[in-house]
């Protein structure tokens, strides 16, 4: 598109901006007592760590709950209701300490038995939770699953102040891959069962949290309203945030009239954000990656052969190029571009690479899948469309298929789905991380495996990677692991995107997140100017 024509488009679209939600009241000193942030989609509307992950409903719960530990912007895990946390030498023993005389929002005193309940009711399988794959190493786990206990011996809270957690084995990544879950009101839900706690209302909203706002409101393709938690530590210095979901076309529209303080933006909008007087921009490499994941239950998914055409039938590269304007990477396997190790098969575009393995894969050319993805960004609506026509090419029929972010979760759960486009994670704090979206045991609901991909050789060298206490002996393990994924091709891994980020000028202390779906860091310490 011309760039006078992008432009025009996008000025035009504001004279619709402003139109949903509660106007930003200015009238209070020293500067706006509200503000008004993007949401990349409309959430699924179930705030609740048990549930399987969403990014426009994460966002929402960073603001509302906090957790023990919290990945920053720089993805290192920093202490958040934790003051200080230990690991043991040999990584069986985690112990944090809480910071001491905390308070929900609702004034209750918070103490280690909120944190002792909410990683019972993570672990078990009963309550529906989407991460209790996560906790299988931890000390007990097996056990108290199978029925042969009636509580989980490696989680502990000898004191008010104090939680612990053993694994069952030396795990150097389990405290990635746990120690940042968000904390939940024992005083509220202890009156739920395991089988029930899922479905209490206080999901829909949660208006008792640990975090800088406590939940106010959500209308449906409206906003979600939040306010400043009168409890919280540190008050944020902001009253009222409005997370609006809309299209990101309707975002960038917003940023140049005021209608949105905050907001990630399209490559596309570039040169648009650029000449909005108003906003700043910052930048940052993602943390996670836009992929499709393919339904490894179906037959016709489970012969690596057929994936690892997919993957070359479609010219990552050129997506990047063209649709992301290069602000992204191809990704070439789950593992953090940082920790990859050299020599991983790039899968670059071979028409002919990709014919001879579906032939050889007995693929049939007159079946036809269908390739599901929430619409509204315009690179992955942009991608889907890319890679129908050339699958197209190598003889795989692909249906496309919009869905609200609200539906996915059943597409899962039912095993109904052949493909979905999403995006997000994060890959970088630890390589063992990526076993929440590749081991066996994390297949969905357990975990984030939602393409039931199972590999015993891939999931044999992470278990060795954790256990193994010399850091350069674990990196060579990982960077068996990760060959091992790349050759298995579980995902179609699909490119890493930038976090672009637009910010009004009068909003001060925000620092962006690696991608547009990722949770906000620290939203007390923002603050608005006059």
């Amino acid at each position: 598109m011309p760039k006078r024509m992008l432009v025009a488009g996008v000025a035009a679209l504001a004279l619709l901006a402003g139109c949903t939600g509660p106007k930003t009241d200015s009238s209070s000193a020293p500067g706006k007592s509200s503000l008004n942030v993007y949401l990349y989609q409309e959430p699924a509307g179930v705030f609740s760590p048990l549930a399987p992950l969403n990014g426009a409903d994460s966002q929402v719960m960073s603001f509302v709950y906090e957790g023990l530990l919290a990945v920053d912007p720089d993805y290192k895990l920093q202490p958040r209701l934790a003051e200080s946390y230990t690991v043991s030498p040999d990584a069986t023993t985690f112990t944090f300490k809480l910071r001491s005389g905390l308070k929900w929002s609702d004034g209750q005193p918070f103490t280690s038995k909120d944190v002792l309940f909410t990683y019972n009711l993570l672990a078990n399988p009963k309550t529906t939770s989407a991460t209790a794959g996560s906790y299988t190493g931890v000390e007990g786990v097996a056990d108290f699953v199978a029925g042969k206990a009636q509580s989980i011996s490696g989680f502990s809270a000898p004191d008010d102040n104090t939680f612990v957690i053993k694994a069952a084995k030396p795990n150097f990544g389990l405290l990635a891959l746990i120690g940042n879950p968000w904390i939940l009101p024992e005083h509220v839900l202890s009156k739920d069962s395991p089988e029930t706690v899922a479905k209490d209302e206080f999901f829909r909203k949660p208006t008792v949290g640990m975090g800088p706002y406590t939940f106010v409101e959500y209308k449906t393709n409206q906003y979600v309203h939040v306010t400043a938690n009168p409890n919280y530590r540190t008050p944020a210095k902001i009253k009222d945030v409005f997370l609006k979901p809309m299209t990101s076309d309707v975002a960038t529209a917003q940023l140049g009239n005021g209608g949105i303080d905050i907001a990630s933006y399209s490559p596309t909008d570039q040169q648009t954000v650029a000449g909005f007087s108003n906003v700043s921009t910052q930048e940052k490499p993602g943390a996670g990656f836009v992929r499709i994941a393919l339904n490894q239950s179906k037959p016709y998914f489970q012969d690596a052969r057929v994936r690892q055409a997919f993957l070359y039938a479609v010219d990552r590269e050129q997506i990047v190029k063209t649709v992301l304007f290069g602000k992204a990477e191809v990704r070439m396997s789950n593992f953090a571009k940082s920790n990859e190790p050299a020599g991983l098969n790039d899968y670059a575009k071979n028409v002919e690479k990709a014919k001879q393995l579906l032939s050889e894969a007995g693929w049939d050319p007159n079946r036809t899948v269908n390739l599901q993805w929430v619409h509204g960004q315009r690179d992955r609506d942009a991608t889907a469309t890319i890679v129908q026509s050339e699958l197209a090419a190598v003889g795989v029929k692909v249906n496309l298929v919009n869905i609200q972010a609200a539906q996915i979760a059943g597409t899962y759960k039912d095993k109904s789905y052949d493909m979905t486009l999403y995006g997000g994670g994060n890959y970088a704090v630890d390589s063992s991380t990526i076993n929440v979206i590749t081991a066996c045991a994390q297949q969905y609901p357990a975990g984030g495996n939602i393409d039931f991909f199972c590999d015993a050789k891939l999931d044999d060298l992470m278990t060795r990677a954790n256990q193994t206490a010399d850091d350069s002996a674990r990196k060579a393990l990982y960077d068996q692991a990760a060959a091992e994924e790349n050759a298995q091709a579980d995902l179609m891994w699909l490119y890493n995107p930038f976090g672009l980020w637009a910010v009004s000028k009068k909003v001060q202390g925000f620092r962006a997140p690696g991608s547009q779906d990722a949770n906000f860091w620290d939203p007390a310490s923002w603050s608005i100017t006059a």
